[in-house]
């Protein structure tokens, strides 16, 4: 009979031939560090004779154990914890007994005498605190743990005597020898500068001190104050040199951004986008699917921000090169969280808020709106209706003209709500870390309806290395599975309904039509209700996943293999049901559906070797490597109509007739080979030299390939001793120089071959969907190319408490992708080739930071940012008189008319033509004498942090100095049942007036002209500069001493705001997105808690 004998809390495990020897005869235990049983049963007395060979060096004891089993056929058993911290066996024995074997290896290892409990404090200099540092106990380099939230940890069954070395981000890092196991108390300082924090890079990591690029970074910390569901939203303010502009406050909205200008008049500009060594595609592939709501979304936004450690932007050619003709306008590096070494602890936060349009127009009430109308028929010689006809008098004619609504109120006035969730477990020791994590977000709209956006999101991350530190791997993993359901229009463009117009929904809770009396079949209101029923769902399922490998061949020489996957999948429907249309109406509309399915897959292999070495002449490190990526579009959309009730609208299968709408499918390889070489020399001087070889296959065969390079250096002039000697202020200095090239290929798949298109519904043959040719080929395209200037400086004062940063910079783009105008005889408008066109983006970015109040329990940091770009077309051979582009101007260029006021004689705008004459009726090209630069003249942030005791504040104040479009000058007032604001009342009437707006009158041709021409004159695209409170956190530490009795070591309790003031002369909703009938941002408040178990 087996039997199975626990001793000292151990449990034996059974020989492999099923041997048993008798626990009373054999048990062996040396030193008591590890206690090992031999059981057997019915075995001679020759096994105290058995002999074994044993030749190891530094091998774990686990292993040598394992050896000796292999020779005799027993299994030991053992307290895995207490061989985690055994020392490494060497020893050389030939034809030795087991027992002299056990106790040979065992000769070395310390025995409980020279073991003790041991326990330490970690504060900073003002005796607070710290939790959340890294110990470790540095004779057993895989005993780790961190602080709790008192600043405290312990070690049990530690050595005697030995060494603890603490460090933690932020902080200098100490260690302390230690004798008879006291208490051990550590005070940390915080470290001097960040110019001495790892800055990663494309590749790898730096010293930030001996970076020779313009690259900025944004931790995860500071991400997590913002409220929001996409991180580019919290990056907006905070980057010098990064202008990020939303298109609208609906959910999953567009996302504009760009890296130091614009550098392609037709070609893409967004910037290159890797995770975790993942490229990444921005852009969702269009379809007509979501036309009505907020246009292409931003596939940024399927990445959780509660994910992100930290994100990089990468600006100049130093830092862009060697990701070549991807990476021409930038890049930007998002690095998501990873486990680290430590005891294993659940990070939970978890916050709830509420949205609101942050500011409401001033429309007119229905007094002064009723007034209005009724002064326009006057003018325009025209009484006023009594009946209702077709042209729109209802708010006249049949409407309660007592009756006062509030729009905005009503349509966009509702609260909308916000729910965030993330809990992560982690943990490890010094070999093998992890972390997983969920996500849950959910935001609703400020429309009427059950409307939402609804996230869930899963993080995975492995880390591990072998004992001996040479072999290393890392497996990272992020899902993402959301749910986007809007209505299919952006009800803000209703806001100037009449103010009389009626209730939205009849008693019955019926959709509201106003039917004409008698026979009530005529609808007199198009109810804006509508788009709640045609509501829009894209469902989104987004993986990426990558992995990394590496072995040091020997020291210094690292072999790694990079590997990465994404696959972005989106299904899109949008109905229109039968309901949704006036009633008149029906007799002829059959009910519809759009359906559209798009994947996007990428996959990427990067082989790279890398050698990091010490000379005597200095330091080197170097890199060679390839990659190899393809990726893969698929699109197809329907139009689905003959369903026989609104029910079935979302399942394809029930419509009686599906036509393809569209469709793509399209595959994109790049190969490359790169190097990089990074030579240091006497730590005061920095070559940085990089170069990459690109193939796409976006090009004919005649131009398959081209080269990239860049060359930067630094010198540290601090480090020398006249500088030393003489500016004792100064703790860091150093002047940063780069250039290179990079490319774009950002033009679309198969451009340079005879394409065709689908032909849509309705069009022959037959009303089947057919082919026609979609333009020219042209084999010969060739790369677009950017050449990048960068002239960096570094200062650090006052103790390293004042860092100031800055960047001159200046980018030409050249060989420029356009569409070239052909003859109406080539039966094409245009073909895709290069032209000798030049765009130049030059600038000054500045970065100031300071810790102006540094005291024992109160703490202020600050930091501010300003960049002033400048974007000029330096050459365009052959441009077009009447093109919107001009030599020496910019690429935002705005042609418009000079405002020349409100005639007083005859009551309408006039402007002032090319020849100095007043007209009411400028001419369309000539006449248009006023250049407007629309790009920001400047721009940036101002950041705070402030801590007393437990307390903390941040916030950011976001500044934008710019021109763009407002809406004072409505188009025909008075003409229509559409409400207008209430400057509109400062309008002309009798000759000899001097108005801001132009005569009222139903005689809409006599105001065509005038009105066409102040939505393109200069008063219409004025000044749109804006501060904006951008973002505010307040949060609570709890203390320790109340969290000693919980299992929690830590929490924190936080209020967070976003786009809470704004301060600008901009006449319109949002200054930011300044885009009419389109959702505000909205104002967002959000509570929450965060703590780690």
């Amino acid at each position: 009979m087996d039997k199975t004998v626990r001793v000292n809390g151990l449990f034996p495990l059974v020989p492999k031939n099923r041997r048993y020897l008798s626990i009373v005869k054999y048990v062996i235990v040396m030193k008591q560090f590890i206690t090992i049983l031999i059981l057997s049963l019915n075995v001679s007395a020759n096994v105290h004779s058995q002999r074994i060979d044993l030749v190891v060096k530094n091998q774990p004891i686990r292993e040598v154990l394992r050896s000796i089993g292999k020779q005799t056929g027993y299994n030991f058993l053992f307290e895995s914890d207490l061989l985690d911290i055994a020392k490494p066996v060497t020893v050389s024995l030939k034809q030795a007994r087991i027992e002299e074997a056990l106790q040979e290896i065992m000769k070395d290892q310390l025995s409980p005498a020279q073991q003790k409990d041991i326990s330490g404090m970690v504060q900073d200099e003002n005796n607070n605190p710290l939790p959340g540092a890294t110990v470790i106990l540095k004779e057993q380099k895989n005993r780790i743990t961190v602080t709790d939230g008192d600043g405290r940890f312990s070690f049990a069954n530690a050595p005697d005597q030995g060494t603890i070395l603490v460090r933690m981000i932020g902080w200098e890092t100490r260690q302390i020898k230690y004798k008879n196991g006291n208490i051990i108390s550590f005070v940390l300082k915080e470290a001097n500068t960040n110019m001495e924090e790892m800055q990663i890079i494309a590749y790898g990591q730096v010293n930030k001190k001996y970076l020779t690029s313009n690259i900025s970074s944004i931790k995860g910390n500071i991400i997590a104050q913002a409220p929001v569901t996409n991180v580019l939203y919290a990056l907006e303010g905070r980057v010098p040199g990064l202008f990020i502009q939303q298109s609208s406050g609906m959910a999953g909205n567009a996302v504009n951004v760009t890296v130091q200008g614009k550098n392609s008049i037709q070609s893409g500009n967004l910037p290159f986008y890797v995770i975790d060594g993942v490229p990444y595609n921005p852009d969702v592939i269009p379809t007509n699917v979501r036309s009505g709501t907020t246009g292409i979304g931003s596939a940024i936004g399927f990445i959780n921000p509660a994910d992100i450690e930290s994100v990089e932007i990468l600006k100049d050619a130093d830092a862009t090169a060697i990701y070549g003709s991807r990476a021409a306008n930038g890049a930007i590096l998002i690095t998501t969280k990873k486990g680290k070494a430590g005891l294993t602890k659940v990070d939970v936060n978890m916050q709830t808020g509420w949205g609101k349009i942050s500011k409401k127009l001033d429309f007119l009430n229905t007094e002064q709106y009723l007034a209005l109308r009724k002064e326009a028929y006057k003018n325009g010689g025209q009484p006023i209706p009594t009946n209702y006809d077709y042209n729109g008098n209802a708010d006249l004619t049949v409407w309660d003209q007592s009756r006062s609504t509030d729009w905005q109120k009503e349509l966009i006035g509702g609260t909308a709500q916000y729910q965030n969730i993330s809990t992560f477990i982690s943990g490890g020791n010094e070999n093998t870390q992890f972390l997983a994590g969920g996500g849950y977000q959910r935001e609703t709209t400020v429309f009427p309806g059950d409307f939402s956006n609804i996230k869930g999101s899963i993080h995975f991350n492995l880390n591990h290395s072998s004992l001996n530190k040479k072999f290393h791997f890392n497996l990272t993993t992020n899902y993402l599975n959301g749910t986007n359901r809007l209505p299919g229009a952006d009800l803000t463009s209703a806001i100037s309904l009449a103010p009389n117009a009626p209730a939205l929904y009849n008693p019955d809770g019926t959709i509201n039509w106003s039917l004409l009396p008698p026979n009530e079949i005529v609808a007199t209101f198009d109810n804006p209700i509508v788009a709640l029923k045609r509501t829009y769902t894209e469902k989104t399922n987004n993986l990426i996943s990558s992995s990394n490998i590496s072995y040091e061949i020997v020291s210094g020489l690292i072999l790694k293999a990079g590997m990465g996957y994404n696959r972005l999948q989106s299904d899109e429907i949008s109905i229109s049901p039968l309901i949704s249309f006036r009633p008149d109406y029906r007799s002829i509309i059959l009910r519809s559906a759009k359906f559209a399915n798009k994947n996007t897959e990428t996959w990427i292999a990067e082989p790279q070797l890398t050698y990091d070495k010490d000379f005597s002449f200095g330091h080197i490190e170097a890199l060679v490597g390839g990659t190899f990526q393809q990726t893969k579009n698929y699109m197809q959309s329907f139009n689905a109509q003959g369903f026989a009730n609104d029910a079935q609208l979302e399942n394809i299968q029930s419509a009686s007739t599906v036509t393809v709408s569209d469709a793509l499918q399209s595959t994109y390889k790049y190969s490359a080979v790169f190097g990089r070489l990074n030579y240091r020399y006497k730590d005061n001087y920095v070559l940085n030299l990089s170069m990459r070889r690109d193939g796409s296959s976006r090009f004919g065969s005649e131009n398959l390939f081209h080269s990239f390079y860049s060359i930067g250096g630094a010198w540290i002039f601090s480090n020398e001793n006249f500088v030393r000697n003489s500016l004792s202020f100064l703790n860091f200095g150093k002047l940063r120089a780069n250039y290179g090239t990079t490319g774009n290929d950002q033009i679309g798949d198969y451009q340079f071959l005879d394409l065709y298109n689908y032909y849509r519904v309705g069009m022959p043959y037959q009303r089947i969907v057919t082919l026609s040719p979609g333009g020219l080929p042209n084999p010969y395209l060739q790369w677009e190319e950017t050449k990048k200037l960068n002239l960096g400086l570094d200062l650090a004062f006052l103790n390293n408490r004042l860092t100031i940063t800055a960047n001159y910079f200046r980018n030409r783009s050249s060989n420029q992708l356009l569409n070239d105008i052909l003859p109406a005889i080539a039966g094409f408008s245009y073909i895709l080739r290069n032209l000798p066109a030049i765009v130049e983006n030059k600038g000054w970015e500045f970065l100031l930071e300071t810790n102006p109040i540094k005291a024992k329990n109160f703490n202020w940091q600050s930091s501010i940012n300003l960049t002033i770009p400048k974007n000029k077309l330096i050459k365009y051979d052959n441009l077009n008189a009447n093109s919107n582009y001009v030599i020496g101007q910019s690429l935002f260029l705005a042609k418009v008319y000079k405002y020349a006021g409100v005639n007083s004689e005859t009551g309408l705008y006039q402007f002032t033509t090319s020849k100095g004459q007043l007209t009411s009726s400028p001419d369309g090209q000539s006449d248009r004498t006023v250049l407007i630069d629309l790009n920001p003249k400047w721009y940036g942030g101002f950041s705070n942090t402030i801590t007393y005791k437990g307390w903390r504040l941040d916030f950011l104040l976001q500044y934008v100095r710019k021109n763009g479009q407002n809406y004072k000058y409505p188009s025909f007032p008075g003409n229509s049942n559409n409400n207008v604001t209430t400057n509109v009342l400062n309008h002309w009437r009798t000759p000899g007036d001097n108005a801001e707006i132009q005569k009222i009158t139903i005689n809409r041709p006599e105001l065509l002209n005038p009105t066409r021409a102040i939505n393109q004159s200069d008063v219409s695209n004025g000044d749109a500069s804006y501060a904006r409170l951008k973002n505010a956190s307040l949060s609570y530490q709890l203390p320790a001493l109340w969290l000693r009795k919980t299992h929690i070591s830590q929490a924190r309790i936080y209020i967070q705001g976003q786009n809470l003031l704004t301060f600008t002369k901009y006449y319109g909703a949002d200054p930011e997105t300044m885009a009419q009938g389109s959702l505000p941002l909205l104002r967002i408040y959000t509570l929450g808690i965060q703590f780690t178990l």
